[in-house]
C-alpha cells in the first residue's frame, strides 16, 4: 500500500512538473543593441534579476534576446527589466507580439542639447553605434557601468526625436 501510494505521489508530481513547464510563455525580444560578449552578459544578469525568468540567452549576431517566463507577469517583468536596463527592441510571447510600454517622450521644442540617462553603453562599439545614430552631433558619455548618460549637442535637436532614433537603434534610456 505505501509503495502503490508513493508511486502516485511521484507521479503526480512528475505530471504537476510537466504541466508547469508546458504553460512556461517562450519569450524573444528582437532588436535590442547587442555587439559583443559584455552585452550578452549584461542581459544575463537583468534577467537573472527577475523573478519567473529563466534559460535567459542574448545572441549578438541576430541582436534577439529569449527567455522563459512562468506566465505573463514574469515576461511582462523580464520586458520591463530589458527597457530599464537601457535596451530597447520589439516583443513576442509565444509568438504573439507584446507591446512594449515605453515612456512616451514628446518632440518638444528644439534644443541645442538633449541628455539621456540610464542609456545601454557598456563598451567601445555601444559608443560606436550610438556615434553613428548622431553623426551631424556631438555625443559625449558621463558614468562608468553598463548604463551611462549620454548627453547629445548640436543645433535642431528634438528630445522625442532624439529618443526615438536611440530606440530605433536598440537602445533606452530616460530623457532628462
Amino acid at each position: 500500500m505505501c509503495k502503490v501510494f508513493a508511486v502516485v505521489m511521484v507521479g503526480l508530481a512528475l505530471t504537476a512538473l510537466m504541466a508547469s513547464q508546458a504553460i512556461a510563455d517562450s519569450v524573444e525580444v528582437k532588436g535590442p543593441h547587442i555587439c559583443c560578449a559584455q552585452c550578452v552578459n549584461v542581459v544575463g544578469k537583468i534577467l537573472a534579476g527577475v523573478e519567473g525568468v529563466s534559460d535567459a540567452k542574448a545572441d549578438q549576431n541576430t541582436k534577439t534576446v529569449t527567455f522563459t517566463a512562468k506566465d505573463e507577469a514574469a515576461a511582462k517583468a523580464g520586458i520591463n527589466a530589458l527597457i530599464k536596463g537601457g535596451f530597447s527592441g520589439t516583443a513576442k510571447r509565444d509568438g504573439k507580439d507584446v507591446k512594449v510600454e515605453l515612456p512616451a517622450v514628446a518632440k518638444g521644442d528644439k534644443v541645442d542639447t538633449v541628455t539621456i540617462k540610464e542609456v545601454h553603453v557598456c563598451c567601445g562599439q555601444c559608443q560606436k553605434a550610438i556615434n553613428a545614430v548622431f553623426k551631424d552631433s556631438k555625443v559625449k558619455y558621463e558614468g562608468k557601468g553598463a548604463q551611462r548618460t549620454v548627453i547629445i549637442t548640436g543645433g535642431e535637436l528634438y528630445r522625442g526625436t532624439v529618443m526615438e532614433a536611440l530606440r530605433k537603434a536598440g537602445f533606452n534610456g530616460t530623457v532628462e
